[in-house]
């Protein structure tokens, strides 16, 4: 929710409301996909209970009403494919252009 307080006055909704629903989408994902639990780490399990745990039936329906619960889950796989160790990612100068054109 920080983290998306801070980008709101610089970057537009289809930026900054993944972020705002980024602890949503893990307890969606552990909700319908029974596979997704396994792979948190034990930090992220016990933050995961923290947050409210899995999402029920009710919470699955209004995330999935959100215009932008797909890029919130994109944003989660990122986030967890960029825990990776040792894996080559982009630099952030490489995607100057597109922040640019992301920004208010």
């Amino acid at each position: 929710a920080l983290g998306a307080r801070w980008l709101e006055d610089r970057f537009i909704p289809a930026v900054t409301e993944p972020v705002r629903l980024h602890v949503a989408a893990k307890r969606y994902l552990c909700a319908v996909d029974s596979t997704y639990f396994s792979r948190l780490s034990e930090p992220s399990r016990v933050s995961l209970r923290l947050q409210g745990g899995p999402m029920d039936t009710a919470e699955v329906t209004a995330f999935e009403a959100s215009p932008f619960y797909k890029d919130a889950l994109q944003l989660r796989t990122y986030d967890d494919t960029g825990k990776i160790e040792g894996l080559k990612t982009h630099t952030v100068a490489e995607f100057a252009e597109v922040i640019a054109a992301c920004t208010t």
